[in-house]
């Protein structure tokens, strides 16, 4: 009988990011393509997308007992570049820091090598709609002095609710102007705000304003979380709408 030799292959992953629907907050579970030109990546059975390897953190990826005191943690940034095969969620960027915090002892931290890193995808023109969802359709575009009305990308849409300021959804322009912002949940019916005599206790429509916020940014696909901590910086018009469950809105947005 021939004595068996089996191969062990110990590696130490770096990070994990777990792709997430913007609109419905549900992990995306079917593949999708993320890559990077400095990193590689695994995706696991967990619909997780492990970073394996990074270039200039070879002792990391070999060393297990102790985590290599240089470089610091959060000191390295990967681009990573996220594209849907489907179509159905506009191709993205997200930057991620490295190394990660590996202290077992530390797992709730935000930051934690135990914590997959959450990342937003946004849906496309083409997505699927459900009939009990209210959507927002807007295209978006710029009047250019040499060659006409030109659409606009990397522009970003917040649906938010106005009786209370809460953000309900956001998306952003895609290379043809196109924006579909998908807003699950709109009540039937709801309490109206307005207490008064004459006013209907219940309201079958949810008042929200449409926010237009754009950066000047020749890069694509964009960064849509910069998008989102840039947006009242950048806020450029607001449209108000009525929403109503399974209704569409649809608008078209200048900018000047």
């Amino acid at each position: 009988m021939t004595d068996r030799v089996l191969d062990r292959i110990d590696r130490r992953v770096l990070g994990a990011i777990r792709l997430v629907d913007r609109a419905t907050r549900n992990i995306i579970l079917r593949p999708i393509t993320v890559k990077a030109q400095t990193a590689t990546l695994i995706r696991n059975r967990s619909s997780l997308y492990v970073i394996t390897e990074v270039d200039g953190l070879d002792d990391h990826s070999c060393q297990f007992l102790e985590q290599p005191n240089s470089p610091l943690p959060g000191s390295v940034s990967v681009e990573l570049e996220v594209s849907d095969p489907l179509n159905r969620y506009l191709p993205r960027t997200v930057s991620v820091t490295l190394p990660r915090v590996a202290d077992s002892t530390d797992l709730d931290n935000s930051d934690s090598l135990f914590q997959p890193m959450d990342v937003m995808l946004y849906a496309s023109s083409n997505a699927k709609v459900l009939n009990n969802w209210s959507t927002v359709r807007a295209s978006v575009t710029r009047n250019d002095v040499s060659v006409g009305v030109v659409p606009v990308r990397g522009c970003l849409l917040r649906v938010v609710r106005d009786s209370d300021n809460a953000v309900l959804a956001s998306g952003f322009s895609d290379e043809r102007g196109e924006v579909l912002i998908i807003v699950p949940g709109v009540p039937i019916t709801q309490f109206a705000d307005d207490d008064g005599d004459d006013s209907p206790v219940t309201v079958s429509e949810l008042e929200i304003r449409l926010e237009v916020s754009h950066g000047e940014s020749a890069q694509w696909p964009v960064n849509p979380d910069l998008l989102e901590s840039t947006h009242v910086a950048g806020l450029l018009q607001t449209k108000l709408f009525s929403l109503k469950t399974g209704r569409m809105e649809k608008t078209t947005i200048e900018l000047t």
